[in-house]
């Protein structure tokens, strides 16, 4: 009989591991993109393909995702449920369209979320805290809640004036507490700027803040990128978005108004001529 109680206890054991939802991972990423940046980049590179909606904040939210410490990560893990319902999330909806918007027009908000979720909150699931859907979303919320980036950057700009990593690590070592964090940047195109696009923040699996180990690997540079450049298939012809990369030594974190310098739109025009009369 005791073989079979072993037998049995392995078999027990194996199902939990089967049937648990998630994966273990060591840590967290919270990453926030600056839309300003964003939109100035993809926009000089193809022209009316980023918007930023209305009451978006200064800085958005782009994801948290599940690490593991030698700069890899797991993705589209077992979860519940395995694909994105947003029935599921109808109660945080309205402030979900706010905070974490999708900055590309030709695609809804809930296909960012979707992608969020299926690649990187499915994987989450391994934690209590974020044992469902509409507990993944919350938690990322809180987690933007209380970390002030915005905030914590006036003292360096928006400007057009070059700043570098120091400046940047100073700015944030208050709302980080000394951590060490990782940021990126985008080329625009048109004026070969290097334009401050994202902050990454690590946390342990119960949010408190952790340093990033600092790898620069190019899956994580990515993520974002890898989202962009599905809003565009099927469009033959057309180049790719910008990729975020690691910022040189001097960059720009580029005034809020610049998202909407390149523009010629005809409503843009006429308010332009508007205001221009009688000078």
């Amino acid at each position: 009989m005791k073989p079979l109680i072993v037998i049995l206890l392995i078999s027990i054991s194996l199902t939990s591991i089967l049937c648990r939802d998630g994966v273990p991972f060591d840590y967290l990423m919270f990453t926030t993109i600056y839309p300003v940046a964003v939109c100035r980049a993809d926009d000089d590179s193809v022209p009316e393909s980023c918007e930023i909606p209305d009451r978006t904040p200064q800085w958005s939210i782009h994801g948290l995702w599940p690490n593991f410490e030698n700069g890899s990560y797991p993705q589209n893990c077992h979860g519940t449920p395995k694909h994105f319902d947003e029935n599921l999330i109808k109660s945080i909806e309205d402030r979900l369209i706010k905070i974490w918007p999708n900055l590309y027009p030709k695609k809804t908000i809930q296909s960012f979320w979707k992608h969020e979720y299926d690649k990187h909150g499915t994987c989450a699931q391994s934690e209590k805290l974020f044992e469902s859907e509409l507990a993944y979303f919350t938690e990322v919320m809180k987690v933007f809640d209380s970390i002030d980036v915005a905030g914590a950057l006036k003292s360096i700009g928006p400007s057009d004036k070059n700043i570098g990593g120091i400046d940047l690590k100073n700015a944030l070592a208050g709302v980080l507490e000394g951590k060490s964090f990782e940021f990126n940047c985008l080329r625009d195109k048109k004026t070969k700027q290097y334009l401050l696009g994202d902050i990454r923040i690590c946390l342990n699996k119960d949010l408190t803040l952790r340093d990033c180990p600092g790898h620069h690997v190019d899956s994580h540079l990515n993520r974002v990128s890898r989202f962009e450049r599905s809003t565009r298939r099927g469009q033959r012809g057309q180049p790719p978005l910008p990729s975020f990369q690691p910022c040189p030594a001097e960059f720009i974190y580029l005034p809020l108004e610049s998202a909407d310098a390149p523009s010629s739109s005809f409503f843009g025009n006429i308010w332009n001529a508007i205001k221009n009369i009688g000078h």
